[in-house]
């Protein structure tokens, strides 16, 4: 009796580290891709470094996988913005990432959200933390020209993603907090603006 005793403690040690491991991008993405459409509250805050200024705004988003990220802005002002993946290599390669913050941010969220991993791999190493239920990724710039542009971008969350930090190499820092989040319904989904609207 002891002697199974210490063989099924040791089978449970042994399986711990498969365990702990088990999490990985693929089950992260597999964990993402269980809502193909989703829609939500956004809290957004951008540092200026140059002008030690913090400025907060808030709206609305909805992701419809492979077709697009609807960003909406309620305050301060009101915007739209709808990004589609042909825009995405666009938005994510702009010149000036204060000027196109909300782009980046939308192209990331298509390539994250849409499994585009290999995209994201290409310019960015990538450490994955966590589980399922609390996860935390770190991206941060191969080449030296998006360095010049990008420190590194960290994403959390759980069922779907609820933080979004990108430190910008002038010292600028964008901050987005999604909240209230819930799948899309065939109805919402189809009353989305399209790109058009941009």
């Amino acid at each position: 009796m002891m002697r199974r005793l210490i063989a099924y403690a040791c089978l449970g040690l042994v399986g711990l580290p498969l365990a702990a491991h088990a999490f990985d991008r693929q089950a992260l993405q597999a964990r993402l891709e269980q809502t193909p459409a989703l829609e939500g509250h956004f809290t957004q805050t951008r540092w200026l470094a140059d002008v030690d200024t913090e400025l907060e705004s808030q709206g609305r988003f909805a992701y419809v996988r492979d077709e697009k990220v609807v960003w909406q802005l309620e305050t301060p002002v009101e915007d739209t913005l709808v990004l589609t993946p042909a825009d995405a290599d666009d938005a994510a390669q702009s010149e000036s990432a204060r000027q196109a913050g909300r782009e980046q941010i939308a192209a990331l969220l298509l390539r994250l959200l849409g499994g585009d991993w290999s995209a994201l791999d290409s310019r960015f190493t990538q450490v994955l933390e966590g589980n399922a239920d609390d996860w935390r990724i770190k991206l941060t710039p191969r080449d030296s020209a998006l360095a010049e542009r990008i420190g590194e971008i960290r994403l959390a969350g759980g069922r779907y993603v609820e933080h979004l930090e990108m430190h910008i190499a002038d010292g600028d820092r964008l901050s987005v907090d999604f909240s209230d989040q819930t799948p899309l319904t065939p109805e919402a989904i189809d009353a989305l603006p399209d790109a058009d609207t941009r």
